[in-house]
């Protein structure tokens, strides 16, 4: 488990400025002081227990699941803070960037680097027919007119083979041939909610891997387990025109 809180999708401007990292990127224990932090992963749910991968088992009255999306990064700040640099490095050294995903992060990131880069050729590849399909399309177009008019070139309903890639050259869904100096994979990341299959929870999840929550956030069939965020079964907001 990570030691150190970040919002990762709020984050990316680090990706072409390293230091704002250093005011997002906080160790817990800079924050937390009046209780206890463990940065072990939880493993097993038993009643009235939590039990985490380092053998140790901590007993609850109540009990709040807010593991979200699983996430592959580095244990420490430091480490962070290094990886943050390498791809700042990685951006600044390439000539064209070719981006995977256009929901919030690969929006965000073909912004970031398009305004602090205007020469780079950026192109932002997603496979749904608009961007950030969550909001309104109103909304959505007028990202994609932001993003075009700095030379964003967005490509839709198309996706992009990472498995198979030679001399920085990429092939997408539709036969298309891009060239790009690197890559960033700016797609969605699995719900965190693998480890909760065998623990006393496992009835509670619904069949995309989400704990089943009523109006109080309460867990399906345990009064005093509660869930927020993404491991929720809570449906988006409706979209608006």
């Amino acid at each position: 488990m990570k030691e150190y809180f970040e919002i990762p999708w709020a984050s990316l401007r680090a990706m072409v400025e390293p230091s704002v990292a250093e005011r997002s990127v906080i160790d817990h224990g800079a924050y937390f002081t009046s209780g206890q932090i463990v940065c072990s992963a939880a493993v097993d749910i038993r009643d009235g227990e939590v039990l985490t991968a380092d053998g140790s088992r901590f007993p609850f009255d109540y009990l709040v699941i807010a593991t979200g999306h699983r996430d592959s990064v580095p244990r420490s700040r430091s480490e962070r803070l290094i990886q943050y640099k390498a791809e700042c490095d990685k951006i600044k050294s390439a000539n064209s960037i070719l981006i995977v995903g256009g929901g919030p992060t690969g929006v965000e990131l073909a912004g970031e680097i398009s305004v602090d880069f205007p020469d780079k050729k950026v192109t932002l590849v997603h496979r749904g027919s608009r961007l950030l399909e969550f909001i309104g399309p109103k909304a959505s177009q007028k990202t994609f007119n932001w993003l075009t008019t700095r030379r964003v070139e967005v490509i839709l309903e198309q996706s992009v083979d990472l498995t198979n890639v030679s001399d920085g050259t990429y092939q997408t869904s539709a036969g298309e041939t891009l060239k790009a100096d690197c890559h960033f994979l700016c797609t969605g990341k699995p719900i965190g909610s693998s480890w909760l299959r065998e623990t006393i929870l496992k009835d509670s999840l619904d069949n995309r891997g989400r704990l089943m929550v009523d109006e109080q956030l309460r867990v399906k069939g345990h009064n005093n387990v509660f869930a927020i965020g993404d491991i929720t079964d809570i449906p988006k907001l409706p979209s608006r025109t």
